[in-house]
């Protein structure tokens, strides 16, 4: 059976008999982490079984092709229970519709929160002295928080990111940990500095990832 990639065309040779039968079976691409269905089957729901990745073997590569030469590189493909279909990388204007969004929902959230700890800080202390500092760690920790936590939950999102229909997942296709999460919101910062190269190279780069997605190892990709 031979399978292709549906986002960088790669394609690759693999035994029927490595496929397992009376299942839906979908496997990742070496080349670029895409999902491709081999498969469409879907398989009975037994709750008292183990998941389709302890039951079966992986698949074992006999070849890989690509549209200019043949390549001998032998691998395995690694079976996953998410069969989502890949819907393509998400591109430069919409997720700057999404952090335009982001922007205003936490200035929105950011205001009342700072309001609260300021009048807070001002009735234990009786001044406003320091209030300018107290405030920028409020929105610090608030920045940090709302993207940490949306982003490792179950909808892999911010607000704007559920708006434009895209997601943060990791490079395996997986959703990120509340630790990845973190590490790719303060890695922004290097693609803030200088002139939001970081940022731009969204744009350019094969996979659309700036700085801060190459650094914690993450991929924006559509949801819908």
């Amino acid at each position: 059976m031979e399978i292709s990639c549906p986002t960088c065309q790669q394609r690759y040779r693999i035994g029927d008999a490595n496929i397992p039968p009376d299942k839906r079976v979908v496997a990742t691409c070496k080349n670029c982490g895409a999902k491709i269905v081999i498969q469409e089957k879907a398989p009975s729901v037994d709750e008292n079984a183990p998941t389709l990745a302890m039951q079966r073997p992986s698949v074992e590569m006999s070849q890989s092709y690509d549209a200019s030469h043949e390549q001998k590189d032998t691998g395995q493909f690694r079976f996953i229970q998410d069969a989502e279909p890949f819907l393509g990388y998400a591109g430069f204007w919409k997720r700057a519709a999404a952090a335009i969004i982001d922007m205003v929902s936490l200035m929105v959230t950011g205001g009342f929160i700072g309001a609260f700890v300021g009048g807070f800080y001002g009735a234990i202390t009786g001044t406003t002295a320091d209030s300018d500092v107290l405030g920028r760690a409020v929105g610090i920790l608030v920045g940090w928080l709302y993207y940490a936590i949306m982003e490792s939950s179950e909808k892999h999102a911010t607000l704007g990111k559920l708006a434009v229909g895209i997601k943060v997942i990791d490079i395996s296709g997986e959703g990120v940990s509340f630790a990845r999460a973190t590490a790719r919101h303060f890695a922004k910062i290097l693609s803030a500095i200088p002139l939001a190269l970081g940022y731009i190279a969204v744009a350019f780069t094969k996979k659309k990832q700036g700085f801060h997605d190459m650094i914690a190892g993450c991929l924006v990709v559509n949801s819908r």
